[in-house]
């Protein structure tokens, strides 16, 4: 049954809210329009929308009598007057009908759209500018702290490499000591040895007979 019928059946019946979107050609800069698609139910045809901004009304227009939705011309300032307010903003809609006895009829509010300004050209060639410097400043920060990194790291490697060294240095040193060491304990404990194996010399008894001393007599050539 078509919502006009039900309407004039009853005049308290509840209307569904409208559908609200926004259409193309998108806004570039402030000085573009936004178009802004407003729908009723396909049963309901020639109605009368109404655009809010906020709480505010923006535009009033009233659909043909074959067609259910219209599209709102936004520009700045918000009548289509070209005035000087940005364009965007929070954007809803709502329809209206005649009632059984002549009344009119709202439905429910339509759900928000939210509508951005464009960024100005220069804005956003900045923008971007400032990425690609903040970027640029990243690397190289990255690439300072790891070069320090590393050549904090190749410190370290030496410091160790060195400290091993000397270590090595101090235990042959102690080696050769020590080699010094035993072989000089060696030659003393040899020399003890030999001194007590020699011992003190016997002195003979008088019980011992000494060997006749041999005389020999040389006759004198005459």
């Amino acid at each position: 049954m078509p919502w006009t019928i039900l309407l004039f059946a009853s005049g308290s019946l509840a209307i569904p809210a409208p559908s609200i979107f926004l259409v193309p050609p998108y806004p570039s800069s402030h000085e573009d329009p936004i178009y802004i698609s407003c729908t009723a139910p396909e049963d309901i045809r020639g109605a009368n929308f109404t655009l809010f901004r906020g709480g505010e009304v923006v535009q009033l227009l009233q659909a043909p009598s074959d067609q259910p939705g219209v599209t709102f011309n936004v520009t700045g300032g918000g009548g289509g007057g070209g005035g000087s307010e940005a364009v965007g903003g929070s954007f809803r809609c709502q329809y209206g009908v005649v009632g059984e006895h002549g009344e009119p009829q709202l439905s429910d509010l339509s759900q928000q759209v939210q509508v951005s300004p464009p960024v100005p050209t220069w804005i956003l060639a900045l923008s971007l500018s400032l990425a690609g410097a903040v970027l640029l400043l990243g690397l190289v920060a990255v690439t300072v702290l790891v070069r320090k990194a590393k050549a904090k790291n190749l410190q370290k490697q030496r410091e160790r490499e060195s400290c091993w060294a000397q270590i090595n240095f101090t235990n042959a040193d102690m080696c050769f000591d020590n080699s010094l060491f035993a072989i000089s304990t060696k030659m003393t404990q040899e020399d003890s040895v030999a001194t007590l194996d020699s011992g003190p010399r016997k002195r003979p008894t008088s019980s011992s007979s000494p060997e006749p001393p041999e005389f020999s007599t040389f006759r004198a050539c005459q």
